[in-house]
Parts: structure tokens; C-alpha cells; sequence
């Protein structure tokens, strides 16, 4: 694991310091033991040795030497806490998205174990993973292109959960299923299907019981206005899964805020929201929510960050204690008209984050939990530096 420029200046600075305090404590103990400091010089070693031997075992020394141990413990203790404070681990809170090249890549060992060990460094103690999605026969896809069904890649996703588990105890693995309420004109809406709610329960089951998920991630799209429907879905996942087992559910943002300004875009209807009561009823059904806060539709920074800020506040202020806040933050391509990139940036998320919490008081500031950060690649050392100066120390 590579340190940072300051990182390492601060490592050697701490080394020097540590060498100045050993160098200071050998002197005050040659001291105390001959009545003079200890020499540099090597000259003679074998003498001087047997000599301070000598003085060692002298019975008017014992009390030298009783001082003298005490001094050698308070300084290793004091050595061992400087060394600790440099490794000091972040909490780990925070979290990412994996797209289905990692599960499905065969991806190289070293370089797995590098990057468990970077989501440390970082403060990231968790991964949403794509597994799958569900097809229009209710089949569940796989393979590196979605092509195959889940069946003939599950070996593949076995080895990638063993594999990332090996390298940390302290990671947690959700899986990410992707649930579209509609595929296609033909086949029209599907959510209210009660067998549908049945094999993404059991799918659910199987991830968590039989193949070693922490949680299973449900995401479901679009949902762009309440749905009882979705809630249902949550209800017997969870009476399938257990309560034992992590339910996250990621969260459709609100596209027209009654007190935030949107340019005219006549595709989106008026009231594209969720209510209150729909937003409560969501954060109670889950053991954790990951808010989307990317496709906002918005072509001005404030007008994006205000737009952020304003979903922290509101979901922050509906949720119980029990229910775990991820905030989701861009950090990929794919110009639309829903998503501009050089708007919808991590840099612009994290403002708008912090000026959500600046307006909330210090106990329900508490209840966000960290940052999701949605990727369509790995994140260059660049994108690191932001997440570390603009998120891990603001």
C-alpha cells in the first residue's frame, strides 16, 4: 500500500523523533548505571561490555538498575503509542460501488488485495457488488456481458466472495440486484406480481444463506413516485432473508422539489417525488438506505449542490436512529440530459453534503452514516485526493 506525499513526510518526521528519544533514553541509562553518558565510539567494545556488566551486578547498583527498567518500559510504551497514532485506522463507514467487471473479471489476486487495502486506507468498510439483474422471464442474469444466467456464473461470483474475504475480516460484501418495474412496452409494468416478490426473496435468500453476502442491496427502477408495490417487495424480502440479514435499499431522488428551481424539461412531470410519509415508510422497512445523488437534471453547481444539501436534510429528519444514511456521490461519465458530468461531480456531491448537514443539529447530523461513491471505473489517485481532503478530513 503506497502512502501519500504527506503521509510519508509525516512517517519520517515520527521516525527521526522516535530515534531522538531512543538516543535519549540509552544516554540517561549509561548514565545512571556508570555515572557517565554512553559513548559513541566502538573502540574496546568487549571491555566496556564486561565492565558495565560489572556494574550491573554490583549490589549498590540495584536501585540504578530498578530506575533504569523503569525508564526502558515508559519509553517503549511511549515509542509504542507514537507508532500507533501513525497507523491509526479511519472508522471504517463509508462504502462503494463495484460494477459486474469485478465479480465477473477474474481479476488479478495482488491487485484485489491492493485495492481492500486502499478501501481501508480510506475509510470504506463496505462494497455494493453487482451480482445480477432480473430479466424479462424472471430469470436472473450473469457473465461479464449479463448475457449468461446466474446459474452458469455462480461459481465465478462464489470465488470473487471467498477471494475479497480473504483479504480483510473487517469488509463487508452487500450483493446489488438490479430490479427494473418495467423492461420493455410489451411487457409493461411487473411490480405488483406477487411471484415476482417470491423469486426476489429467494434469490435474496441464497445470496446471504448460501453464498456468504453480508446484505443484499435492492435496486429498484424507476420509482419516481410513491409505490406500495415496492414496499410490499422490501416486506418479503425481509421475512425470507431473516432479520439477521442486512436489507439495503437504494433511494430514487427527488427530481422536483416544491422549493428548489428546475429548468423547464417537459419529460418530467410535476410531483416527481416521494412524499414524506413514503420516505418514512421506506426508511423503516430497511436496514439501511443509499441515496442517489446523481441525474438531477441540474446544469449549475449551487443548483446541484442545493439540490443534495436538500436531500440530506429531508431524509436525515424523517429517519429513526435504527436506520443507516449512505449518501451516493458520482464519480462517472455518461453525458445526458439527466447527468452532466462536470456538474454531478464527487467534489460538488461533497459540498453538497456538508451544507446538508450544516443544517442539521449536531444529533441528527450523527445519523448519516458516510458516502457510497458510484463509480464506472477505478478511481485514480486524483479522485482518492478528493474523497480524502474533501470528505475524510473536511
Amino acid at each position: 500500500m503506497s502512502l501519500s506525499r504527506d503521509s510519508a513526510s509525516e512517517n519520517s518526521s515520527l521516525g527521526r523523533g522516535l530515534r531522538t528519544i531512543f538516543n535519549s533514553v540509552v544516554t540517561l541509562i549509561s548514565t545512571l548505571l556508570t555515572g557517565s553518558p554512553a559513548k559513541t565510539g566502538s573502540g574496546h567494545l568487549g571491555q566496556q561490555r564486561a565492565l558495565r556488566l560489572s556494574a550491573l551486578l554490583a549490589p549498590r547498583n540495584r536501585l540504578r538498575v530498578g530506575a533504569a527498567a523503569g525508564i526502558v518500559l515508559a519509553s517503549g510504551l511511549l515509542i509504542t503509542a507514537l507508532l500507533n497514532r501513525g497507523v491509526e485506522q479511519l472508522p471504517l463507514n463509508n462504502a462503494i460501488w463495484l460494477d459486474r467487471t469485478w465479480i465477473y473479471g477474474d481479476l488479478d489476486d495482488a491487485r484485489l488485495g491492493e485495492f481492500v487495502n486502499r478501501l481501508i486506507e480510506h475509510g470504506i468498510g463496505k462494497a455494493y457488488v453487482y451480482v445480477s439483474s432480473l430479466g424479462i422471464d424472471e430469470r436472473w442474469s450473469g457473465g461479464a456481458q449479463g448475457a449468461a444466467g446466474f446459474i452458469d456464473s455462480r461459481d465465478a461470483v462464489a470465488r470473487f466472495i471467498e477471494a475479497f474475504k480473504s483479504k480483510s475480516d473487517q469488509l463487508e460484501i452487500f450483493a446489488w440486484l438490479e430490479i427494473w418495474t418495467h423492461l420493455d412496452n410489451v411487457d409493461g409494468y411487473r411490480l405488483d406480481d406477487s411471484n415476482l416478490h417470491q423469486n426476489i426473496a429467494d434469490f435474496s435468500r441464497l445470496l446471504v444463506k448460501q453464498m456468504g453476502f453480508d446484505g443484499v442491496l435492492l435496486d429498484v427502477k424507476p420509482m419516481f413516485s410513491d409505490n406500495d408495490d415496492f414496499i410490499r417487495l422490501i416486506q418479503r424480502v425481509r421475512t425470507i432473508v431473516g432479520p439477521e440479514s442486512a436489507i439495503a435499499i437504494a433511494v430514487t431522488a427527488d427530481l422536483t422539489p416544491h422549493d428548489l428551481r428546475l429548468q423547464n424539461i417537459p419529460s418530467i412531470a410535476p410531483g416527481t417525488m416521494w412524499s414524506s410519509n413514503f420516505k418514512q415508510r421506506v426508511l423503516v422497512s430497511a436496514d439501511e438506505v443509499v441515496l442517489l445523488m446523481y441525474q438531477s437534471y441540474r446544469q449549475e453547481p449551487l443548483d446541484y449542490v442545493n439540490w443534495v444539501a436538500y436531500h440530506i436534510e429531508t431524509y436525515v429528519n424523517l429517519t429513526e436512529p435504527s436506520t443507516e444514511i449512505l449518501v451516493s456521490v458520482p464519480n462517472y461519465g455518461g453525458a445526458s440530459n439527466a447527468h452532466n458530468p462536470a456538474i454531478e461531480t464527487m467534489a460538488n456531491a461533497f459540498d453538497g453534503v456538508s451544507e446538508g448537514l450544516r443544517r442539521l443539529d449536531e444529533e441528527r447530523r450523527a445519523l448519516v452514516t458516510g458516502i457510497a461513491i458510484y463509480s464506472d471505473e477505478q478511481l485514480s489517485q486524483a479522485d482518492w485526493n478528493v474523497f480524502r481532503e474533501q470528505w475524510l478530513q473536511r
